[in-house]
């Protein structure tokens, strides 16, 4: 699936705005789901998700095992663990996360553990688009040839 890069403001830019990763999700745990965009990022281990996201899918933040990581800025950031699935959009299947919720807001992030795993990333920021591929489907085009074997 190929993707386009989207322009968000961006006040701390002298032109006003940045171009982000932005992906459609869909969430689920038990029977609730959400939809929303994620940033993509292969610098982040977990896939994050703030307050307003655990509270739409009814989730108590709290009653998941504690999960303490490091941000960006070396601050200690508390969160904790949820199982939940996630969807991206115009995929069929639905994949376990172990998302770490936060008792904050932000961005939700896709990152290693869960996101990376499951699915193949090829960013192509000068374009400012990125290409998003299952696990199956980026294996099955390597033994075809389609890129380099493993």
């Amino acid at each position: 699936m190929n993707l386009q890069y989207r322009k968000l403001p961006d006040q701390t830019r002298p032109e006003g705005y940045t171009f982000y990763p932005l992906l459609r999700i869909f969430l689920r745990h038990d029977v609730n789901m959400q939809y929303g965009l994620a940033l993509v990022d292969s610098g982040s281990t977990d896939c994050v998700f703030p307050a307003s996201i655990a509270d739409l899918l009814r989730i108590n933040i709290q009653s998941g095992p504690p999960h303490d990581f490091h941000g960006f800025d070396l601050q200690l950031v508390h969160g904790y663990v949820h199982r939940v699935q996630l969807q991206v959009a115009g995929f069929s299947r639905w994949v376990p996360v172990d998302a770490v919720f936060l008792e904050s807001e932000g961005m939700p992030i896709l990152g290693q553990r869960g996101f990376f795993e499951n699915y193949q990333v090829i960013f192509e920021r000068w374009a400012r688009r990125f290409v998003i591929n299952t696990k199956e489907d980026a294996m099955l085009r390597n033994r075809h040839g389609y890129g380099p074997r493993r």
